[in-house]
C-alpha cells in the first residue's frame, strides 16, 4: 500500500486513494459533513461515509443500487436530510440519521421555466451540470428566497415567487456568482466584488494581490462554504456584514496539480478536505506541535534542556532553540557518555552548569560563555540542580569503587552533604526541603537541619522526575510503574492508559488551565489535574487521558526522560519536551484537542449473517446463533483516544467490555426475554460518558411463554390433586380391608382373651393350691420335724446317752440332720412366700450381724466336722431394712456353698455401705470355681436359663433379681472364692 503524504511546518497532508485500497474509486466530486459530523462523499462507485478513521462505501456490492455514479449532494444539514441522485436519475439516496436509504424514484425537475425562459439549478462551483458561463441560473437560499441571475440582471424573489428586488448587472461569467449566509456575491478577476441582498447592491474590493495569477472559486453549496485558490494558496471567503473577506487556510504546493473539484473545511476539527477528480481524497490537518532539529537530514536525540529566556531553551550540548529553529549554539565540550547529556542548570547570574566526564563546568555569562570554572569529582555527575538560594547541588553516580553522593557548591566551595546506596536521578525543592528522587525511592533533605528522611512507601519506586504543581502538590514519574501523587506522606497511584504507555511516564508539566502534559515513550498525554485529584478521593471515578502521537506533528512519538530538566514551561506560554528526534515545542492554549463526541450510533445489526435495520428496539429470532452490533462514531483524532464500551444486562455479568478497533460486539444465543444493551463512550476531560441504549427482544416459543408455564403449573397441580384423590380412594379401600382384618383379629383376640382369662383363673387356682401346699407343709411337716428335733435334743442331753460315746455321736449326727432338714423346710417356705409377696422393705430395720449369726449357728456343727472356721466380721451396729426373708435365704445359701467347697479352711463375712447400697461379701479359701462357671452365673443374672449347676446359687440369683440386687463372683481354682452381693438396704 502506498500513501502520499506531505508534512510542512504548518500542515500535514494525507492522501486516500483506491490505489491503497482505502477508497472504492479515485473521483471525489462532492464533500459534505452531516448533522452528526460524518463526512459524506460522492464518487463514481457509490457514496462514501468517513468517520475520521474508516471509509464505508455504499454501492451495488452491498446495497440494492443499480447505478453507482454520483455527483452532487444537496439538502438541509440542520434537518438531517441530505440527498443525492445517481447518474440514471432513477435512484435517490437519502442520507439521514447516519444511514443511507435508497428510494426508487425519478429525480425531480430542478430547472425552472420563468417568463418563457429556462433557468438552470446552480449546483455550486465548479458546476457538474454545465460549463456554459452565459446560461441563466437560479439559486435557492436556505430562508426560501430565490435569486434568478443571468449576464444582465439579478432578481430576488420570495418562496412564493413574489419579487423582492431587481438589479441590472452586466457580467460576462455566471460562475463568478456565489452565496454566503443568504447573501449573493459576484467576484471579478481584479478583486472587486458586488453584494446583492433585499436591500439592493453594494460593492467592495478584496486585496488585489490575492487575485494575481491563476485563481479559481470553489463553492460548496450544501455547506455554504466558498473557497478561493490562488497559486496553491487556499483561502476561505467569508461574509462579514455584507463585506467579503479572505482568510488563508493553507498553502498546499500540490493543489493546482491535483485536479481538485470539491473542497470542505471542518473548522471544529481543523481538517481541510480536498476532493480530486482523479487522485482521490486529501485531508490536510494543522498540528499545533513542532519538532525542531538542527539538521533535517537525520534524527537528532535530545535529553536535558534548560530555559534560557522567555522563548528559547539551551540543550546540554549547547544548542539554543526556539519554536522555529536552532538559532545559536555555545561551544560546550562534545559529550561522550549518555550521563553527560542528562543534566544542565542555570544559576541566578545566568551561568550555565553542565557535566563532562567527572567534571562539572560552570560557563560564565559575563564572558559570553567563553570561559568556565571546573569542579572535579571522582564520580560521574548524574544530575545538577540550582535551589532557591542559588546553591548548586550535584548528585554523582555509583561506580565500582564509590557509592552515590550528594554535593553542594556554594560560592565556589564544594561540600559533601550525603552518601546513598543507589543513584539520585532528580532533585526538586519545596520550601526548605530538597526532594531527591532515586532508584530506591524518595528522600527528603532538610536544608536547615541537614537531616535526611526517607519517604515511607516509595521504596519500590525508581523515580525519573519530581514535579511540584501550582498547589504545591508533589507528583512522581517512575520507571515502568507510571506516575504518582505524593501528598501528606501518602502515595497515590493512578490507572494507566489502554496500551500502558503511561507506565513509562518521563516528565510532567502543568499549564495555566491546570492540565498536565506527560511525555512518554509512546506519545504525549494531556490529562486534567482535577480529574486526577478526584480519583484520589473516589477510586470509582474515571480519568480521560488524551494522547498525541506522530500524526499531531511530532517527528517521532518517543519522548526522552531520565534527565533534569526533563521539560520546560517557557514564559511565552510554550512547553518544550525532548524527544528521540527533535525538541518538541507547543503552546498548550493553542492546542485544540480533538475530543470524542457525545453521540453513538448503531451502524449495523447482523443476525446470523442477515442485516437488520438498527432501531431503538430490535426483535431477534428465537434460538438465533449469533447477533453482532457494529457501532459508528465520528471521531477525527487519534483513535487511541476513543474508548467505547458495552454492557448487556441479565446475562450474569455487570462488567463493561471494551469494543475492539472494528467497534463491534457479538452475543450468542440468549434465552427469551427483554434485554438492554448499553454502549458508552468517554467523551472528554470531564470524564462524562455518552450513552446509547438498545432494547433487544427475544420472543418466546409457545412452550417458553408465561401462559404455557401457567398451564403447566395448572396441569401439575391438577395431576397432584388427581393423585391425591386416587391415593385417598386407595387408602379408603385399604382402610375397609384393614377394618375387616381388625374385626377378624378382634374376634380372634377376644377368643384369646377368654383363654387368657381361663388361664388366669387356672393360675390363681394353682397359686391357691401352692399356698395350701405351703400351709400343709408348714402344718404337717414343719411341726413333726420340730418335735422330732426337740425329742432328739432331749435324748442327747440324757445322762445315759452321755455315757455312751458311740450312741452320743450317732444322736448328735441325727440331731444335726434333723435341724438342717427343719431349716431347709423353713427356707423353702420362706422362698415360696417371697415370690408371692414380691420386693418389699421391712417396716423396721434389723441387725445384719445378728441375722448372719443366726445362720452361722445352723452350720456350726457341720463347719466343725469339716474343720472350717466361720468368722462374722460384719459391723455389729449396722442395720438394714432389706427383705429379711430373701436376705436370710441368700446368706444361708452363701454359707452353705462356702462350707461345701471348703475343707480345713476359713470362711469370712464382710460388709460395706455406700449411697444406700449394701455390699455383703463372703470370702473362702476353698477349691474355687472355674471361669466357665463364673461366666455362667454372671450371664444367668442377665438371662436366667438354668443348667445343671449348683441350685443354691440359682436360688440366690433369682432372689437378687426379685429384690433388684446384684452379684459379683471372683474365684481362682484351689485358691478360694469371693462372692459380693449388692442390694439396697434402706
Amino acid at each position: 500500500m502506498t500513501t502520499k503524504m506531505v508534512c510542512q511546518e504548518n500542515y500535514r497532508a494525507r492522501w486516500y486513494t483506491a490505489d491503497n485500497n482505502e477508497l472504492q474509486q479515485n473521483s471525489v466530486k462532492a464533500i459534505v459533513q452531516d448533522k452528526h459530523h460524518f463526512i459524506w462523499m460522492t464518487t463514481e462507485n457509490g457514496i462514501v461515509r468517513y468517520d475520521g478513521n474508516n471509509f464505508l462505501a455504499f454501492n451495488s456490492s452491498n446495497t440494492s443500487l443499480e447505478h453507482t455514479r454520483f455527483t452532487d449532494i444537496f439538502g438541509n444539514i440542520e434537518k438531517d436530510s441530505l440527498t443525492s441522485f445517481n447518474e440514471s436519475k432513477k435512484e435517490l439516496v437519502l442520507i439521514k440519521n447516519t444511514k443511507v436509504h435508497i428510494l426508487k424514484k425519478n429525480a425531480p425537475t430542478y430547472n425552472l421555466i420563468r417568463n418563457g425562459r429556462r433557468y438552470f439549478f446552480h449546483d455550486g462551483l465548479p458546476s457538474n451540470n454545465t460549463v456554459d458561463k452565459h446560461e441563466p441560473y437560479y439559486i435557492k437560499l436556505t430562508n426560501g428566497n430565490i435569486f434568478f441571475i443571468d449576464n444582465e440582471t439579478v432578481e430576488l424573489y420570495d418562496s412564493k415567487i413574489k419579487i423582492i428586488s431587481k438589479t441590472a448587472f452586466q457580467n460576462d461569467n455566471i460562475f463568478n456568482f456565489f452565496t454566503i449566509n443568504n447573501t449573493l456575491f459576484y467576484l471579478t478577476d481584479t478583486g472587486n466584488y458586488y453584494c446583492f441582498s433585499k436591500n439592493g447592491k453594494t460593492s467592495g474590493k478584496l486585496n488585489a494581490l490575492l487575485l494575481k495569477g491563476n485563481h479559481k472559486l470553489y463553492w460548496n453549496i450544501t455547506t455554504g462554504q466558498v473557497f478561493l485558490s490562488v497559486k496553491n494558496k487556499i483561502y476561505q471567503l467569508k461574509n462579514q456584514n455584507s463585506q467579503l473577506t479572505a482568510q488563508l487556510i493553507v498553502e498546499y504546493k500540490d493543489f493546482e496539480t491535483s485536479n481538485i473539484i470539491a473542497v470542505y473545511f471542518d473548522s471544529e476539527n481543523q481538517k481541510l478536505y480536498l476532493g480530486s477528480g482523479t487522485n482521490g481524497l486529501c485531508i490536510i490537518s494543522f498540528p499545533a506541535f513542532k519538532s525542531i532539529t538542527n539538521n533535517s537530514g537525520r534524527a537528532e536525540v535530545y535529553y536535558a534542556a534548560q530555559a534560557l529566556n522567555d522563548s528559547t531553551v539551551i540543550t546540554s550540548e549547547g544548542l539554543i532553540i526556539n519554536s522555529k529553529k536552532v538559532i545559536d549554539s555555545i561551544s560546550f565540550p562534545k559529550s561522550v557518555f549518555l550521563d553527560e547529556r542528562l543534566n544542565i542548570a542555570l544559576d541566578d547570574e545566568k551561568n550555565i552548569w553542565i557535566s563532562r566526564s567527572m567534571n562539572v563546568f560552570c560557563y560564565l555569562k559575563k564572558s559570553g560563555y567563553k570561559k568556565h570554572l571546573t569542579y572535579r569529582f571522582n564520580q560521574n555527575p548524574k544530575t545538577i540542580f540550582k535551589d532557591n538560594s542559588n546553591t548548586i547541588w550535584v548528585a554523582v553516580g555509583i561506580d565500582e569503587f564509590h557509592k552515590p553522593k550528594l554535593y553542594a557548591i556554594k560560592k565556589g566551595a564544594v561540600k559533601l552533604e550525603a552518601i546513598f546506596r543507589h543513584n539520585i536521578n532528580y532533585i526538586a525543592q519545596q520550601g526548605s526541603t530538597l526532594y531527591l528522587g532515586g532508584n530506591d525511592g524518595l528522600f527528603e533533605y532538610n536544608l536547615k537541619s541537614k537531616k535526611i528522611h526517607f519517604a515511607t512507601g516509595t521504596e519500590k519506586l525508581s523515580i525519573r522526575s519530581i514535579f511540584i504543581d501550582s498547589n504545591q502538590k508533589m507528583w512522581l514519574t517512575t520507571y515502568e510503574k507510571g506516575f504518582y501523587l505524593y501528598s501528606d506522606h501518602v502515595l497515590h497511584s493512578f490507572p494507566t492508559d489502554e496500551e500502558y504507555a503511561l507506565n513509562t511516564a518521563h516528565c510532567i508539566i502543568e499549564d495555566q488551565n491546570h492540565f498536565f502534559w506527560i511525555s512518554t515513550n509512546k506519545g504525549l498525554f494531556q490529562v486534567s489535574r482535577k480529574a486526577l485529584l478526584n480519583y484520589c478521593r473516589n477510586k470509582k471515578t474515571v480519568i480521560y487521558y488524551h494522547q498525541y502521537n506522530k500524526v499531531d506533528g511530532f517527528l517521532t512519538s518517543e519522548f526522552n526522560g531520565g534527565c533534569q530538566p526533563c521539560g520546560n514551561l517557557l514564559k511565552n506560554n510554550e512547553i518544550v519536551f525532548p524527544s528521540m528526534n527533535g525538541m518538541v515545542f507547543f503552546n498548550p492554549y493553542k492546542v485544540s484537542p480533538l475530543l470524542p463526541g457525545k453521540e453513538l450510533f448503531i451502524d449495523k445489526v447482523l443476525l446470523d449473517q442477515k442485516t437488520l435495520l438498527p432501531k431503538d428496539t430490535i426483535f431477534l429470532e428465537n434460538n438465533f446463533q449469533r447477533v453482532s452490533f457494529l457501532v459508528s462514531y465520528p471521531y477525527y483524532g487519534n483513535p487511541k483516544n476513543l474508548t467505547i464500551e458495552a454492557k448487556m444486562d441479565k446475562i450474569g455479568s455487570d462488567r463493561w467490555e471494551r469494543l475492539k478497533a472494528d467497534k463491534s460486539i457479538s452475543f450468542t444465543t440468549l434465552p427469551p426475554g427483554t434485554y438492554t444493551l448499553t454502549f458508552r463512550s468517554l467523551s472528554g476531560f470531564a470524564a462524562n460518558y455518552a450513552y446509547k441504549k438498545v432494547i433487544l427482544v427475544v420472543p418466546a416459543k409457545f412452550y417458553q411463554t408465561i401462559w404455557f408455564t401457567v398451564l403447566c403449573w395448572i396441569l401439575a397441580i391438577g395431576f397432584v390433586i388427581a393423585i391425591w384423590y386416587i391415593r385417598l380412594y386407595y387408602l379408603k379401600m385399604k382402610s375397609i380391608k384393614l377394618e375387616e382384618v381388625i374385626a377378624k383379629k378382634t374376634k380372634k383376640l377376644a377368643s384369646t382373651v377368654k383363654k387368657l382369662e381361663k388361664t388366669e383363673n387356672n393360675l390363681k387356682q394353682e397359686i391357691k393350691q401352692h399356698e395350701m401346699l405351703v400351709k400343709s407343709v408348714s402344718h404337717d411337716i414343719k411341726s413333726p420335724l420340730k418335735f422330732l428335733s426337740s425329742s432328739i435334743k432331749h435324748l442327747f442331753e440324757n445322762s445315759i446317752i452321755q455315757d455312751d460315746p458311740k450312741l452320743k455321736q450317732q444322736l448328735g449326727t441325727l440331731q444335726t440332720s434333723t435341724s438342717q432338714l427343719y431349716e431347709y423346710v423353713e427356707n423353702l417356705i420362706k422362698y415360696s412366700s417371697i415370690f408371692i409377696e414380691g420386693k418389699k422393705l421391712e417396716e423396721e430395720s434389723y441387725s445384719l450381724y445378728q441375722l448372719i449369726e443366726e445362720r452361722i449357728q445352723i452350720f456350726e456343727k457341720i463347719a466343725e466336722a469339716e474343720n472350717n472356721a466361720i468368722i462374722n466380721n460384719v459391723d455389729r451396729d449396722f442395720c438394714v431394712r432389706t427383705n429379711k426373708k430373701a436376705l436370710s435365704i441368700i446368706i444361708h445359701n452363701l454359707i452353705d456353698n462356702a462350707i461345701k467347697n471348703t475343707r480345713n479352711g476359713r470362711i469370712e463375712l464382710l460388709s460395706a455401705a455406700e449411697k444406700n447400697m449394701l455390699t455383703l461379701k463372703i470370702v473362702d479359701n476353698g477349691k474355687g470355681m472355674s471361669k466357665e462357671l463364673i461366666d455362667y452365673y454372671h450371664n444367668f443374672y442377665k438371662n436366667p436359663i438354668s443348667k445343671n449347676y449348683h441350685l443354691g446359687l440359682h436360688m440366690i440369683i433369682e432372689l437378687l433379681i426379685l429384690i433388684e440386687g446384684n452379684i459379683n463372683i471372683i474365684s481362682d481354682i484351689d485358691k478360694g472364692t469371693t462372692i459380693e452381693i449388692m442390694v439396697e438396704y434402706n
